[in-house]
C-alpha cells in the first residue's frame, strides 16, 4: 500500500460512502486489469495489530493485501473501484495468493470478469 487518500468512486451526491481511496504498486494481477498502480475506495482501516499473524481489520501504509472488487457503478473494473469487505479481501500469504492464482488459472473467462478485479499488492 502505497498512499490513503480521498475516494476515487464518490459522485459528490447523496450516495457517497466517504471511504478512503487506497493506492496500491500492484505485484499481480489475478484478473481484471493490468498496470504497476491502482487506487480503490476501501472500508477505513481501524485500530489493530498490522501484522499478518494477527491482521485485526487494520491496514496502512506497507500492507500487503490481496484485493478483490468490483467497479461501484458498473462498467469496466478500474473505473470508480471499490474493495470488497466481506471476507475476499485480506493480508496477504502466500497459500491465499497460490489458491487465487490456480483459481483463476483454472476457470475460463467469464462476462463477469470485465467488472470484477483481483489484485496482490506489495510493500514498496
Amino acid at each position: 500500500m502505497l498512499d490513503i487518500g480521498a475516494s476515487v468512486s464518490d459522485r459528490g451526491d447523496d450516495a457517497d460512502m466517504k471511504l478512503p481511496g487506497v493506492t496500491f504498486e500492484v505485484r499481480e494481477w489475478f484478473s481484471g486489469g493490468r498496470g504497476d498502480t491502482v487506487a480503490v475506495d476501501m472500508q477505513p482501516p481501524t485500530t489493530g495489530s498490522n501484522s499478518a499473524e494477527d491482521p485485526g481489520d487494520a491496514y496502512g501504509i506497507g500492507s500487503r493485501l490481496l484485493v478483490s472488487g468490483e467497479a461501484r457503478w458498473g462498467g469496466s473494473p478500474l473505473n470508480s473501484p471499490i474493495a470488497w469487505g466481506c471476507g475476499f479481501s485480506r493480508y496477504y500469504d502466500p497459500q491465499s495468493a497460490t489458491a487465487w492464482r490456480d483459481a483463476f488459472a483454472r476457470r475460463a473467462p467469464a462476462k463477469s470478469d470485465a467488472a470484477h478485479g483481483h489484485v496482490s499488492s506489495s510493500r514498496q
